[in-house]
């Protein structure tokens, strides 16, 4: 008789392309010849990449009761993967036949607040026998979540998957430095780009032809646009939109800078550090165990921004230190390995199949 493979299902709230999905579908790329994978989603954009994967998708209207239910029910997996808060929510509420394992990419800024309604229901989905494993992307979000010691025994900090020859592959890091900065994220409230285009004003000041790429896209474009237009800025910043391989415009920039009010593990810095740019980015979240003095700036204020980058864009030989030391330490995070193998161990470990 066919020894069938473990069939995992992972339910992701989201319906973009962006980090949390990226390792998602990493996951199921790297393990797909051991495990029968699902991705369970909303429609969006998130479909084309899907597809373009051969990734075999559930198609949900939205994460409730009613359809993690449905899922269980229809598909019969042994394993529940469940993605970041909302859907560790409802599947830690509504499951009761399937083991989870539950994996959170960020730390938004409730998880810190002892009153709000969201850190009750989540810590009582957390608890939940189902939930089996709860990891972290980065160590602050243990340190961050105010009910956290109390399913200590279920949280494992795994980081995320980060390569360099994923990033560095097709791209020519050696190509003109064609932009002073770059932006790479969602321009959402989250990576708050309107205090980037804020900075990029200042440094206007002393920079007048300064050429900025931002790379991204989300709810606060139309504001950005007319932030932009407002401080007459529309030589100097460049709104590319959403890039399906946003390395090559990345690498065609000097510096990197991201000005997160919260982040879980902060991959695109990663990224960045593989194509030997120095990083100026927010001191928030796992971007601290990114970042160091050696290759960029872990910054509190706008002042710290400004500072850092005017010294990297003056000093060439400054900044040739800082983007040697970036790929060094991109070196030093790389783990993709270590980190899948831990992921294979965990799924068989709760689907009882090897």
């Amino acid at each position: 008789m066919e020894n069938k493979k473990p069939i995992i299902i992972h339910i992701v709230n989201s319906n973009i392309y962006s980090g949390l999905e990226k390792v998602a579908i990493e996951i199921i790329e790297e393990l797909k010849d051991k495990f029968d994978f699902y991705y369970a989603c909303k429609d969006g954009p998130i479909v084309e990449i899907l597809k373009e994967k051969n990734i075999k998708r559930i198609k949900i209207q939205k994460i409730s009761k009613k359809e993690v239910l449905r899922i269980e029910k229809e598909y019969k997996p042994d394993i529940i993967h469940s993605h970041d808060y909302t859907a560790t929510l409802f599947c830690g509420l509504f499951i009761k036949d399937t083991d989870i394992v539950a994996h959170l990419h960020n730390n938004p800024i409730w998880i810190k607040n002892y009153i709000h309604p969201y850190v009750y229901a989540f810590f009582k989905a957390c608890h939940n026998k189902k939930i089996k494993n709860i990891l972290t992307v980065s160590n602050s979000i243990e340190k961050e979540y105010v009910f956290s010691k109390y399913i200590k025994d279920k949280i494992q900090m795994i980081g995320n998957p980060v390569s360099i020859d994923n990033v560095v592959k097709n791209i020519d890091v050696t190509t003109k430095k064609e932009y002073d900065i770059c932006f790479t994220g969602r321009l959402t409230k989250q990576k708050n780009p309107l205090r980037f285009i804020k900075i990029i004003n200042n440094l206007k000041k002393d920079f007048p032809d300064i050429n900025v790429v931002m790379i991204g896209d989300g709810e606060l474009k139309q504001k950005c646009k007319n932030v932009i237009n407002k401080l007459k800025l529309n030589n100097n910043i460049e709104l590319l939109g959403f890039i399906n391989n946003p390395y090559i415009e990345m690498a065609k920039s000097k510096v990197f800078c991201l000005t997160s009010e919260w982040e879980g593990y902060g991959l695109v810095a990663f990224e960045a550090l593989a194509l030997g740019i120095p990083c100026v980015v927010s001191n928030t979240g796992g971007l601290v165990d990114i970042v160091d003095n050696s290759c960029g700036k872990l910054c509190k204020t706008d002042m710290d921004f400004i500072e850092h980058i005017q010294i990297l864009l003056k000093n060439k030989e400054v900044y040739e230190k800082y983007s040697i030391n970036a790929k060094n330490k991109a070196m030093q995070l790389e783990n993709v390995k270590e980190y899948y193998n831990k992921i294979q161990d965990m799924y068989y470990k709760f689907s009882n199949k090897k």
